[in-house]
């Protein structure tokens, strides 16, 4: 990777600049780089340093949106050409309702559609009720909530609550958010049964996930 892209891919980010963005990603290909790279190796650290940029207040609400509007016209330059055989398990993932803060949620997205994941995503400002009627209609078994305000976090409880009176309690509830890395008892709280952090985090939760389903079946 040449010195420095991930961090101008960044500015192009909280600079609302697509053109420049696009623009980087074209000349770290151009170098090198393999298609099946970028999104790991020049993506993903872009969006972490905006997502530690926005956790340190170092760029306010409108900066961290207008970037996060342009990181995600950018993912489709940098998602890899072929995705790994069909894993089996569906995930339906949404940013709760209210809540529009979509870039971990478009990372997270990436990597499980990468890893073979059939991915259902249902954006931002998602109501409980809409995370079930998708779980109903494609049979998913993960549910990732995403949440990034304190507000929001507490009201993944609702999506828990809608998934046991509809007997779908074999659901496994994902969240991710900065109210849940700050607080572990709040991922509890709501009827979580884990947390993601990171895109490798859900990857590694979904792996363990997916495990643990092949061997219900087989049992």
């Amino acid at each position: 990777m040449p010195d420095g892209e991930v961090e101008r891919l960044y500015r192009a980010f909280v600079e609302a600049d697509p053109a420049t963005a696009i623009r980087v990603v074209e000349q770290v290909r151009s170098s090198g780089v393999a298609q099946a790279e970028l999104f790991d190796a020049l993506y993903v650290p872009a969006l972490a340093m905006l997502g530690d940029a926005w956790a340190r207040r170092a760029i306010d609400e409108l900066a961290f949106t207008q970037a996060a509007v342009v990181a995600e016209q950018v993912s489709s330059f940098v998602m890899p050409p072929l995705v790994r055989p069909d894993t089996g398990v569906g995930v339906v993932l949404g940013v709760m309702h209210r809540d529009h803060h979509s870039v971990m949620k478009n990372v997270v997205a990436g990597a499980l559609k990468e890893a073979g994941y059939r991915v259902f995503d249902l954006g931002v400002d998602v109501r409980a009720s809409d995370f079930l009627e998708r779980v109903e209609e494609t049979g998913a078994r993960v549910v990732v909530a995403f949440a990034e305000m304190l507000a929001t976090a507490r009201a993944v409880a609702g999506v828990r609550d809608l998934l046991d009176a509809e007997g779908r309690a074999d659901v496994v509830l994902l969240v991710c958010g900065g109210p849940f890395a700050a607080d572990a008892s709040l991922a509890r709280s709501v009827g979580a049964n884990g947390v993601v952090s990171s895109a490798q985090g859900a990857l590694d939760v979904l792996d363990r996930v997916r495990r643990d389903l092949l061997q219900r079946e087989a049992s």
